[in-house]
């Protein structure tokens, strides 16, 4: 299903399933953000980094990573997206990271 995520800790253990708005990530928000981080970024060792958001895309075109040191997410084929986060409020912060990214101006 597109848009699937798939929520562990850095220990591998899911995180219960939570469908509340500050606990998801959809593919769309974070490819619009890693798009962005593209175009205004600066190239830091082999990737780009713009407000405390690096992107990386994958070596075969098919997925991108984007992290912020703490939570790390990967956009795969078909838009599932795998995140290694260590809890529910650093995921919340990525969201609002990505959302103001996406939204900002300039």
């Amino acid at each position: 299903m597109p848009g699937t995520a798939v929520r562990s800790t850095p220990g591998g253990k899911p995180l219960l399933e939570d469908t509340s708005p500050e606990a998801r990530i959809h593919a769309e928000l974070a490819l619009k953000a890693y798009q962005r981080v593209m175009e205004e970024g600066a190239s830091v060792e082999g990737a780009r980094e713009w407000q405390g958001i690096r992107v990386v895309p994958d070596f075969d075109g098919y997925g991108v990573t984007i992290t912020d040191e703490i939570v790390t997410l990967r956009v795969l084929f078909h838009n599932r997206i795998a995140i290694d986060t260590p809890n529910r409020r650093s995921l919340a912060r990525m969201r609002k990271k990505l959302e103001s990214i996406v939204h900002r101006t300039s």
